[in-house]
């Protein structure tokens, strides 16, 4: 059984909200790169919205807005995959407790800090009482609920699954994250993609996903999982944060000559970033061609139809692919 990506969203520090993939890109002036705020009225009631902190608001938005663009009301299941869940939330809270001497904490800021908020939020609205599962694996968060999706769909326990990944940047986060110097060489970002994974035909086919759990990747193995060599791949996306990063050097040289895509500096590093290369590389395969801003190597030859993405992150690593029907 074949599985198909029926629509997509993101939002993030680029204009790529009910967007094509832009052809010029932004670069943060200091501290990290935070989301470009689209119109929620659109896709949320005022009333909500004011509820809500930023990562709800984002998470719900591109839902909803994903769903749209597939014409479906109600999906199969809501899958959802944070690193770290609804940061601002939880600070909120903490930062409550020690101000009134754990005394009468507002339960709203607790109520909404645990990681499962956005796949809550979102069965409540769209009265969606299907299969509803929240994923937090750090690194590879998004990875584990786009497995948990496909293997619903190979299973035949549904045939439309709302799937995304979604991380938020609060100022608090930011500063202890820089004190402890922590992603020495990376922009730090926040954002979330969402997807309607379908058995549904269309233009772009998921041919897989794969959690690498070794310190190695033998790139030519790995691809073996997916009927695929080296010289099937036409075009590579990697999680380089840095013009120099060394963590993938050695798997660029190993697509040498081939366009090779990277986004990181432009959108952030964040446990769910891998999201964010997923919608692009969707993107790549709907619009056959990928904007040069977007091209740390290689050239634009506007026919591609295999799509790798890499994503490597202390030793979590993955692999994603995806196809043209």
């Amino acid at each position: 059984m074949k599985l198909y990506i029926k629509s997509s969203d993101c939002i993030s520090a680029q204009a790529t909200f009910e967007s094509a993939l832009p052809a010029e890109l932004s670069l943060p002036e200091n501290g990290g790169l935070t989301c470009l705020k689209p119109d929620y009225k659109k896709f949320i009631s005022p009333k909500l919205l004011r509820r809500m902190s930023p990562i709800i608001r984002n998470g719900v938005t591109c839902s909803l807005s994903t769903l749209k663009q597939a014409n479906i009301e109600v999906p199969d299941a809501i899958i959802v995959g944070t690193a770290l869940g609804c940061l601002k939330d939880t600070a909120s809270f903490l930062t409550q407790l020690i101000e009134e001497n754990e005394e009468l904490p507002n339960p709203t800021h607790f109520i909404q800090s645990t990681h499962n908020t956005i796949a809550g939020q979102l069965a409540l609205l769209l009265k969606c009482t299907n299969y509803n599962f929240t994923f937090s694996q750090m690194h590879n968060s998004f990875e584990c609920a786009l497995l948990d999706a496909q293997l619903m769909l190979l299973d035949e326990q549904a045939n439309n699954v709302l799937v995304g990944g979604v991380d938020e940047l609060p100022e608090v986060s930011y500063e202890l994250t820089k004190d402890l110097d922590c992603y020495k060489e990376a922009t730090l970002g926040e954002g979330g993609s969402f997807f309607v994974l379908s058995t549904e035909e269309s233009s772009v086919e998921l041919k897989g996903v794969k959690i690498i759990n070794s310190p190695d990747c033998n790139i030519e193995e790995e691809l073996k999982h997916f009927n695929l060599s080296i010289n099937d791949v036409d075009v590579v996306i990697g999680g380089d944060v840095a013009e120099n990063d060394a963590t993938y050097s050695a798997f660029q040289h190993k697509f040498e000559g081939k366009p090779y895509v990277w986004y990181k500096p432009f959108m952030g590093e964040f446990g769910t970033a891998s999201s964010m290369a997923l919608w692009i590389a969707s993107k790549i395969i709907e619009e056959q061609t990928i904007p040069q801003c977007w091209l740390k190597s290689g050239m634009d030859f506007n026919n591609y139809n295999n799509v790798v993405i890499y994503n490597n992150v202390g030793g979590e690593q993955s692999l994603i692919v995806l196809s043209k029907n």
